[in-house]
């Protein structure tokens, strides 16, 4: 009996250890956090980079009874190039560029102290164009020698704008866990699959 009763002590204690360490992690996450540019696209039709910043906040609602966690958002500054074919109603070939927003919602867990659930809801997934960053890049043409550039330029924007979105379903699909995870001054370190990824506190913590 008197070794039970140690043996329920020592459960309770690591226990006890453990709900301190994952509420340690989740007092430390909340914050905006900034990526470093990435690709995106597999193809070379298409050549896409994006930096993610990370906006976590607590919110126990948003998470299972005595678990610690809240919501998530992933915002994307994307830039893409591709190239417009002459058989796409043009002479020449001419690149196409354009940036755009993305964004996404979900929520975070922490099971354990250093790994963190993520659900990232797929419905929520935006994509914007900014029409004014949408430029056409060649030294032979003007757009005033080939006044359609114009009237097509922004067809082929939406085409890239459902590539990026194509991509960003793929690469937001296989987020479940981050793994590793630690937070070192400014910076935040964790790992998804076998990658490794760091990212920078901004601002003041939320």
């Amino acid at each position: 009996m008197k070794k039970l009763a140690v043996t329920l002590c020592i459960a309770g204690a690591l226990s006890m250890a453990s709900c301190d360490e994952n509420a340690r992690l989740a007092k430390a996450l909340p914050g905006a956090w900034a990526g470093t540019p990435e690709n995106i696209t597999d193809n070379t039709a298409v050549t896409a980079t994006i930096i993610e910043t990370l906006v976590i906040s607590e919110n126990q609602e948003a998470v299972p009874k005595n678990s610690y966690g809240g919501t998530v958002t992933v915002t994307g500054m994307l830039s893409a190039t591709t190239q417009v074919l002459p058989n796409s109603g043009i002479q020449e070939p001419v690149g196409l560029s354009v940036s755009a927003k993305s964004d996404i919602k979900g929520t975070w867990t922490v099971i354990d102290d250093d790994e963190v659930a993520v659900v990232l809801d797929p419905s929520t997934l935006t994509v914007t164009v900014d029409p004014e960053a949408v430029t056409l890049n060649n030294g032979m043409m003007t757009e005033t020698r080939s006044p359609n550039l114009e009237s097509i330029k922004m067809s082929f924007a939406k085409s890239i704008s459902d590539g990026i979105r194509q991509a960003l379903v793929t690469r937001y699909s296989i987020v479940r866990h981050l793994d590793d995870v630690k937070i070192k001054g400014p910076l935040l370190k964790f790992e998804i699959g076998k990658r490794d990824y760091v990212f920078t506190r901004q601002g003041e913590r939320q």
